[in-house]
């Protein structure tokens, strides 16, 4: 009986992982308690602090280091559940074109933000 009983439940787990190894659609990963509105996009602007537009936007998808500071990014994408409301991208979109939602900071050695744009 104990045999039997294994068996069959070997082969369920067998036939169960035959068909869940499919491969499926890859959705982004998203940083998670990352949303943010228009609102908070507009809150920084050119010569605030690095720190405050971390503060302000989180983590950055995308950052990159120079002799004269940093640039920083951050890549969005739309949400579904709250009217201009978009949620962080982990990591930097393969293919960006009109339609990639981004903020773009470029911040000096002493950390002033020099440059400020973004497409929401």
């Amino acid at each position: 009986m104990k045999r039997q009983l294994s068996a069959i439940s070997f082969a369920a787990v067998l036939i169960f992982g035959a068909c869940s190894s499919e491969q499926k659609k890859s959705e982004h990963a998203y940083v998670p308690n990352s949303d943010i509105r228009v609102v908070e996009a507009n809150m920084v602007k050119e010569g605030d602090k690095r720190i405050k537009a971390e503060a302000v936007l989180g983590t950055p998808t995308f950052e990159e280091n120079t002799q004269d500071g940093s640039v920083l990014e951050w890549y969005f994408e739309s949400t579904t559940y709250q009217k201009n409301s978009y949620k962080t991208l982990a990591e930097k979109p393969s293919r960006i074109d009109d339609s990639t939602k981004y903020i773009k900071v470029i911040v000096d050695k002493k950390g002033v933000i020099k440059k400020y744009e973004y497409k929401l």
